[in-house]
Order: C-alpha cells, then sequence, then structure tokens
C-alpha cells in the first residue's frame, strides 16, 4: 500500500474520499498507575462520564456510516458514553485490541526495568517481545488485515465515507503511521479520551491521508 501526503497532489482528481476519526478509550485505573495494560479487561475509571463529557457532547449530533470498536470492557464502555446512538450499528472487532504484554501485563516501568528482556524490547519492539506476549509482527498484520478490509478495499469505501474508531493507544498510533506518509509509531501522542481525525483520498491505487481538526467531519 503506497501513501503520500494530500498536497503533493495539487489539482489532480479523486476516485473516493473518506473521513476516519480514531477514539482512544477514557482513562482506566491501569493508566492512572502507568501500568501495561493490553488485553486485560478491565473498565473505565467511576468518572467515566465526566472524563469524556467534553467529547461525548462534540459527537452529540454526528452520525458515521460505520462504527467499528475493540471488543474489550473500556472501549465498549466509552463508545457507550461518547455515542450511545451508535451502539446498536457498531461493530466489535479484536483486531483493535491493543498489544498483547504477556506476562509484563499489570506491571510498570519501575517493576520492569532491571530485566534485560524487557529493556531489550524497549530498544527493539519489531524484534523483541514480552514472554507469552504479542509480537510486533502479529498485532501490525492484524491492524493492517483491519484497515485493508474497513478502509482500504474497494467494497468498504463504497459503502461508507465516515468511520468511527474506538480503539487503543497503540493501535491508534500505528494506524497513523499506515494512514499518513512520513508519520512515525510513536509520532502520535494520543491521551485517553482523545479523538483524531484522518481524511483520506484516492488516486488510483494510492490512498492519502492527511490530519484535520476533530470535530470538523466534512469530506
Amino acid at each position: 500500500m503506497v501513501i503520500k501526503e494530500l498536497e503533493q497532489l495539487g489539482s489532480k482528481q479523486f476516485s473516493s474520499k473518506r473521513s476516519i476519526v480514531l477514539i482512544r478509550h477514557g482513562t482506566t485505573q491501569w493508566n492512572v498507575e502507568k501500568k501495561y495494560l493490553g488485553h486485560t479487561d478491565i473498565g473505565l475509571l467511576p468518572d467515566a462520564q465526566e472524563e469524556l463529557a467534553l467529547l461525548s457532547e462534540q459527537c452529540r449530533n454526528l452520525t458515521w456510516d460505520a462504527v467499528y470498536c475493540s471488543d474489550l470492557l473500556r472501549c465498549r464502555q466509552t463508545l457507550a458514553h461518547i455515542a450511545p446512538q451508535m451502539i446498536e450499528q457498531a461493530t466489535f472487532d479484536s483486531r483493535l485490541r491493543e498489544n498483547h504484554f504477556g506476562q509484563w501485563e499489570g506491571l510498570n516501568y519501575e517493576q520492569l526495568k532491571d530485566n534485560l528482556l524487557y529493556r531489550s524490547w524497549i530498544d527493539d519492539p519489531r524484534k523483541v517481545f514480552p514472554p507469552e506476549g504479542e509480537a510486533w509482527r502479529t498485532f501490525a498484520e492484524r491492524v493492517d488485515s483491519f484497515l485493508h478490509e474497513h478502509i482500504w478495499s474497494e467494497h468498504s469505501h463504497k459503502h461508507s465515507h465516515k468511520t468511527l474508531i474506538v480503539t487503543h493507544g497503540g493501535v491508534i498510533r500505528y494506524m497513523m503511521s499506515r494512514l499518513i506518509n512520513g508519520v512515525g509509531f510513536w509520532d502520535t501522542h494520543v491521551i485517553p479520551g482523545q479523538a483524531i481525525q484522518v481524511d483520506l483520498e484516492k488516486q488510483g491505487d494510492h490512498w492519502l491521508g492527511r490530519r484535520v481538526n476533530f470535530p470538523y467531519i466534512g469530506l
């Protein structure tokens, strides 16, 4: 998949357009404690409604052609807070889960900093992975599978132009690196409860992405 910056196209015409809003789930207790949280299925903090109030207001009158959400509880709860009108339309997809941190789930940096394997993983996460955890290649392949099926495929863009995805920080960082040319995994900073919008336009086989301010949703 070849991705280029939108501004490189000049006045060329596009065969299709898409607007994608990526939302990271709200804060959990493990987020507060800076613990690695991947597939462990815990919910949001009790004050989630207050934390997500602004995002809920921004989403109140918005509609999407397609809604996808990680099947983990913290994402389900986030969707219920910010867009309860879209729950029946939502598809809950395990490919949108955070990376699985294996034996390091529920631990933080202070607990792991003297672990040599952990330090190697920090230095090169694409080659090293947590014990009983998920390899980078496996994580990337499942997220790419989702993108190909629901974002890049000919079938998907014929039927949906505005897409909402409620997922996790690592998934959003990876998607941004795939949707916008020149954006690396660590270039995107996303906090709990934050929405990021990406507009895509297509010329031939090329999807061209740019980040725009949310809550602008126009195509």
